[in-house]
């Protein structure tokens, strides 16, 4: 993920840009699960049972795939998991704790113990408290980048101290330092709210002024069309 700033960098500044690049990539990774098949899939891993007495992760005794990575002749369905159960004694607890953390079908594959999850369509108030984590998850950002400012205004202080740099470099290296932070947060808040009005479809709409201008800008923008 690349940035444009229209001074020329110093060594503290491109440091400072690296590092904030990795962010913004990181930023999208993060926010690309949100929402997903994906994270129906963390969902199941982080199902618990009791075995013999004892609570124990699913995973203990089972493998979770994607469907297209399982081998099944029953049906063929990319917005579905297949769990591999490991022990077939344990396949109605196993089905009974997965209806419970919110996958209400599932069915047993025939002749194997292999249980065949459909990924449920998010109601209203999952799709809120998706927005909200890319919310939270933008918020983490913007205070990522943050501290890489914070960090290079301390290695120039550091410098100056240590008479490494001369007092005048110091001035356009520090005021880089604030572009990057300025465009590093625009292009968050242009992620995020693209984000969330992928996931809100038809329900979303625009917390205030600041938020409507910023979704003028996306639809100009090259992340108009991210997720």
């Amino acid at each position: 993920m690349k940035i444009d700033v229209d001074s020329p960098l110093d060594s503290y500044s491109l440091a400072a840009m690296a590092r904030t690049e990795d962010a913004l990539s990181f930023l999208i990774q993060d926010l690309g699960v949100v929402g997903s098949k994906e994270a129906f899939k963390n969902v199941l891993y982080g199902v618990r049972l009791v075995v013999e007495g004892k609570n124990r992760r699913l995973t203990d005794f089972s493998e979770i795939v994607k469907m297209e990575e399982g081998k099944s002749s029953t049906r063929e369905n990319k917005d579905s998991f297949i769990v591999n159960v490991f022990r077939e004694e344990i396949i109605p607890n196993v089905t009974k704790i997965i209806k419970e953390a919110g996958f209400k079908t599932v069915e047993r594959i025939k002749n194997s113990t292999q249980l065949c999850i459909k990924i449920p369509e998010p109601n209203h108030n999952q799709l809120i408290e998706f927005s909200g984590e890319v919310k939270r998850i933008e918020r983490a950002a913007i205070s990522r980048i943050a501290r890489i400012k914070s960090d290079a205004v301390q290695r120039i202080k550091s410098a100056l101290e240590r008479e490494y740099i001369e007092p005048h470099l110091a001035v356009p290296a520090k005021s880089n330092l604030e572009d990057i932070q300025k465009h590093a947060v625009k292009n968050i808040k242009l992620i995020g709210l693209r984000k969330r009005k992928s996931i809100l479809g038809n329900f979303f709409s625009y917390a205030d002024e600041e938020e409507r201008r910023i979704g003028q800008v996306l639809e100009k923008s090259s992340y108009r069309n991210l997720f």
